[in-house]
């Protein structure tokens, strides 16, 4: 049997402790696990409800179209319909499915450190790979990014807020960018983190999708929605680029209780953005800690920090974090925000050094 060789250097995801990741999960144990920027908390008690209904129905594939979720969440992006919204099995098939209905051959391009699920789409579809290094201050450079566009980019990934840096460029910024870019490239705006930028210079970016025809916005329910193991991902697409997504889509991608979930979540804006609140808040305390440490950091828009700190002295402190050099940032962590009782092992964890 024959395989592709441009598939050789692709290896399955292993996160470096992952016995250590899996025995956090399974409950109670000598370590705190915040290596994911997972929420630490679960479903809102309504998506719990809904999940629990949706079970009766499981002898029955579940609805194609999702037409109760993507009218949520057309309710909840003002001026979008259902004929905008895309679905998928997680933002990460959102996002491999946009790359498979462009033109081949081609290439993406993205800023870099970044996504690292970008390079590896990029490859399983037969799409080249330009990267653009992020800025000193670990920041994208929009100009950077135009730079490296050429005649054979199919589509600029941006990542705002990025991660792992936790950096953010205005609305303004991205909007100038997408003016910037040939019709032909399509730029997609990764928001897995979106409802935790405390910034007002980003807000609204779904009306950039809505009024131009090459960009669309991705966002997830695997975040603040705390909805991380069903699979959740959609987006806001111009009608023609989302006629296109649903011609790529797997039939029943998104399971009958993972549409009850996000559903029920999505019509309860209050409560999220309380929960988003609560993170932003408990991450400028963590922030506050590493500045009192004498610990250098990047100012985060999103659920996590990147601080300068080896992941072994956080080990030693029963805690569990990403270790940078699988980030692309050699002698740095990537610190996902927890909930009050882990965030204090975070700063117990740098005071007993």
């Amino acid at each position: 049997m024959r395989f592709r060789p441009e598939l050789d250097p692709l290896r399955p995801y292993r996160p470096p402790h992952l016995a250590k990741e899996l025995e956090a999960d399974r409950g109670p144990a000598g370590y705190v696990k915040l290596t994911m920027n997972e929420l630490s908390f679960g479903p809102l008690p309504g998506a719990e409800a809904a999940v629990r209904e949706s079970l009766a129905r499981a002898n029955r594939y579940p609805e194609r179209e999702a037409a109760a979720l993507r009218e949520a969440v057309a309710a909840a992006n003002p001026g979008s319909s259902t004929a905008n919204v895309i679905i998928g099995n997680g933002s990460s098939e959102v996002l491999s499915n946009l790359l498979a209905i462009l033109e081949r051959p081609g290439e993406i391009v993205y800023p870099w450190p970044s996504f690292s699920l970008y390079p590896a789409i990029a490859r399983i579809l037969g799409l080249e790979s330009r990267p653009v290094e992020l800025t000193a201050e670990k920041a994208v450079d929009p100009e950077a990014l135009l730079a490296a566009v050429t005649e054979r980019t199919r589509a600029v990934v941006l990542c705002n807020p990025n991660n792992p840096t936790g950096t953010c460029l205005p609305l303004a910024a991205v909007r100038e960018l997408a003016a910037s870019l040939p019709e032909e490239v399509l730029l997609v705006l990764d928001e897995a983190y979106y409802e935790f930028v405390s910034d007002p210079a980003y807000a609204g970016s779904h009306e950039l999708a809505l009024s131009t025809p090459n960009v669309v916005s991705a966002r997830t329910f695997s975040k603040v929605h705390g909805l991380a193991a069903l699979r959740v991902g959609y987006g806001i697409a111009p009608e023609p680029v989302a006629d296109y997504f649903e011609r790529v889509r797997f039939p029943f991608s998104v399971n009958a209780p993972a549409q009850a979930a996000a559903t029920a979540s999505m019509r309860e804006g209050d409560l999220i953005r309380k929960r988003a609140r609560f993170v932003i808040e408990e991450r400028e305390r963590l922030q506050s800690a590493f500045a009192a440490a004498g610990y250098d950091y990047v100012p985060s828009q999103g659920n996590f920090i990147l601080a300068k700190i080896p992941a072994d002295l956080f080990e030693r402190g029963g805690v569990l974090v990403r270790e940078g050099e699988a980030l692309g940032f050699p002698g740095w962590s990537r610190i996902t925000v927890g909930d009050s009782g882990e965030n204090d092992r975070v700063i117990e964890a740098i005071s007993a050094r």
